[in-house]
């Protein structure tokens, strides 16, 4: 089976993170996009200094990386906007 290897480039830092295994592209965006949304995640704090990759693809068969670099999202492109919390007025 094919997975993605993904990776967070780090724009003020100048450096990519660690890179990361999944099946899925869409899995990848997700977990991403959960991080990005999260007050309590470095990420979700500065949004726009984060940007997902795809850097290769692994085949478990092989146990070979295939280099395949593409921009997935920057982190602002799935911060979710804020919503105001409207108090509850009861009569």
């Amino acid at each position: 089976m094919k997975y993605g290897m993904f990776s967070i480039y780090d724009e003020k830092a100048q450096a990519y993170l660690p890179p990361f295994i999944l099946p899925e592209t869409g899995m990848a965006i997700r977990t991403f996009g959960d991080c990005i949304n999260s007050q309590e995640h470095q990420f979700g704090k500065h949004p726009s200094d984060y940007t997902l990759y795809q850097i290769a693809e692994f085949d478990d068969d092989t146990g070979i990386p295939t280099p395949d670099k593409k921009t997935i999202h920057n982190g602002l492109e799935l911060k979710k906007p804020d919503i105001e919390k409207v108090p509850n007025y009861e009569s």
